[in-house]
């Protein structure tokens, strides 16, 4: 799985592009995340990385992609603190992280690192 950081420009309708050009090459998007401050970024999780770079490139968007991993955890206050704890201590440092899915007790997150 894999994520991709598109820089936008910080307009209306930008990020509509994206997520309009991958849809309509079949590629559903399984998380995703935006912000804007003095420029725009979006970051997207999909089910086809492949056709998700050549969508982006057919629009000729900047963007990075990027290996995503998973993890599962206990659905309760602190679990994502204990987790991301673990990885500072082991001197990983996150570049993004999503939570893909909650699962009855289960939290499905994807996060990439540095």
């Amino acid at each position: 799985m894999n994520e991709f950081l598109i820089d936008l420009e910080d307009k209306p309708g930008a990020m509509a592009e994206c997520c309009e050009v991958i849809g309509e090459a079949g590629i559903n998007i399984l998380a995703g995340a935006g912000i804007s401050s003095d420029s725009a970024a979006v970051v997207i999780v999909t089910d086809d990385a492949d056709g998700t770079k050549a969508a982006l490139d057919s629009i000729g968007v900047s963007f990075t992609m990027r290996p995503l991993e998973t993890a599962v955890l206990h659905h309760s206050p602190g679990s994502l603190g204990v987790f991301t704890r673990s990885l500072a201590e082991n001197g990983i440092n996150l570049q993004s992280l999503f939570i893909m899915k909650t699962d009855g007790e289960d939290v499905h997150i994807g996060y990439s690192t540095a």
